[in-house]
């Protein structure tokens, strides 16, 4: 499926978390995560991306892979897969596989996600604490996303970095 993401480091998640709580987001609980990012040895638009979810006591693991087809500074259009879900006795085979396949792994990522949404829009807020950086992505339908990266680059300016 298309995935359309503007995607931005900042100083500080807050402003961003309440304009979503001020404008009547839905939010969704908070989850700590272990992302281990894979990319292809052959095609560095292509990553495989195993990741862990920690929600409430709760442990879930989901494999999925990206094709990145326009990068441009903060602006990403891909392809993603639908996500499958893993048990922890899997990851073996998975890794296996994205060796024969010529993934190497490139990144692990830990992090507090902030999920709100509100129509075709989707706030993924990162508090990133490997590595240490707060990022926030606006994914959703082209027209709203844009609308909304406007208001944030001329009213939030003094946040991004």
């Amino acid at each position: 499926m298309k995935e359309y993401e503007r995607t931005f480091k900042v100083k500080s998640i807050n402003p961003f978390l309440d304009y979503c709580r001020q404008n009547n987001y839905k939010e969704f609980a908070p989850a700590n995560q272990n992302r281990i990012v894979f990319e292809n040895q052959n095609n560095s638009n292509i990553i495989a991306r195993i990741t862990t979810d920690f929600v409430g006591g709760k442990e879930k693991i989901v494999f999925d892979f990206k094709n990145v087809n326009r990068k441009n500074k903060n602006l990403n259009v891909s392809e993603e897969s639908l996500p499958m879900k893993l048990k922890k006795e899997d990851l073996k085979i998975v890794l296996s596989m994205l060796d024969v396949l010529e993934f190497e792994k490139c990144a692990d990522n830990y992090r507090t996600r902030y999920v709100f949404e509100k129509g075709n829009v989707k706030f993924e807020i990162d508090d990133y604490s490997k590595p240490k950086m707060q990022v926030v992505a606006i994914e959703g339908e082209e027209t709203e996303v844009e609308k909304i990266f406007k208001y944030i680059s001329s009213n939030m300016k003094d946040i991004l970095e």
